[in-house]
């Protein structure tokens, strides 16, 4: 379907560049664990020593390491937003690993559609789920208090894309978590957005409502193989085993957002169609004040796609602009009312 190629090719593009030294600014720590086994994560060196809040921050979905080094450019692409690295002396800036997948490696450019390519390993295909990634998070910031200097009166996490959805899941595991960030991420089932993008697209003429129709049973039908199989690990929708799919819809991100009282800001783009469609994050809205609970922030950039872009259109042409060192600004004022 067209949906799920566009979706890939905005996967594949969500690296940002930076210097190949960039691994030598970090201190990596290593976690072993009973159940989640090895789990890692880094934060900067600079003013390590100094006792700082947390700010967590988890990365969207995909197999590929968090600082992923390309051969052919000699330099790293980090899975994330480089925007965080200037409030590294404001906070232990912490990144985290996924399982099997150490956070340095090394990834391969495909010379034919030029994709970033690296091996998948039974430790991912075997743990990769909200449960492991909320889990590992949780983890994590339990050790960082005990080894780096902590300021406990804010730990804030941070969440873009899939790593949206396991955000509040992590506030809901450690009540040490102070404030919540959610950056271009689902409020309702993910699973939901494939068919609100084919509903959209018989509305904009690029396809019949026939063909909308047959391509969502299409759809429900590979939903109910899903959860009639959500253990599986050999089974596979979009590339992805059942088992992801069935994790990340054991819960969605809006319940878990509604058993929270700490403050939650969360931002979608307006012209975010094809990852975290805009109209599925809009409902959060609804609950929380069908609810009375105000501890919600919600901030739509009208015209930002899902990279946290601008796109302008001007004379039939598109213009990107960064908005990543605003929204950040935004937040970071966030936490300190």
């Amino acid at each position: 379907m067209k949906i799920f190629v566009f979706s890939l090719f905005l996967t594949l593009t969500s690296f940002t560049f930076a210097q190949n030294d960039l691994k030598d600014q970090f201190q990596i720590f290593t976690i072993e664990n009973k159940k989640l086994g090895k789990v890692e994560f880094c934060t900067f060196k600079s003013t390590i020593a100094q006792k700082k809040p947390i700010l967590l921050f988890i990365h969207g979905s995909g197999n590929e390491p968090t600082f992923a080094y390309q051969p052919d450019l000699k330099t790293y692409a980090w899975k994330g937003f480089l925007e965080i690295e200037q409030y590294k002396d404001v906070y232990h800036v912490i990144c985290v690993s996924k399982p099997g997948i150490p956070l340095f490696d090394t990834i391969q450019k495909d010379p034919i559609n030029f994709s970033t390519t690296y091996p998948l390993n039974d430790t991912f295909i075997q743990q990769y789920s909200l449960e492991w990634r909320a889990e590992a998070a949780s983890l994590i910031i339990n050790q960082a208090i005990k080894l780096l200097p902590v300021d406990q009166s804010k730990i804030v996490v941070i969440g873009h894309s899939q790593g949206g959805q396991v955000a509040p899941k992590v506030a809901v595991l450690n009540k040490k978590v102070t404030h919540v960030v959610m950056l271009n991420t689902n409020s309702l089932n993910h699973l939901y957005d494939f068919t609100l993008q084919e509903r959209l697209m018989s509305f904009t003429g690029e396809q019949t409502f026939e063909q909308s129709q047959q391509n969502i049973d299409s759809l429900f039908s590979e939903y109910a193989k899903i959860f009639a199989d959500p253990n599986s690990r050999e089974k596979l929708f979009w590339d992805e085993t059942y088992y992801r799919w069935a994790s990340f819809s054991d819960e969605t991100p809006l319940e878990n957002m509604l058993k929270l009282k700490i403050p939650i800001y969360m931002v979608a783009g307006g012209k975010d169609i094809w990852q975290s469609f805009v109209m599925n994050s809009d409902y959060v809205q609804i609950e929380f004040l069908r609810h009375h609970k105000t501890n919600l922030t919600y901030r739509v950039y009208p015209n930002a796609n899902h990279f946290l872009q601008d796109e302008l259109v001007e004379n039939g042409k598109t213009e990107y602009v960064n908005i990543k060192s605003q929204i950040f600004k935004d937040i970071h004022e966030w936490t300190n009312k």
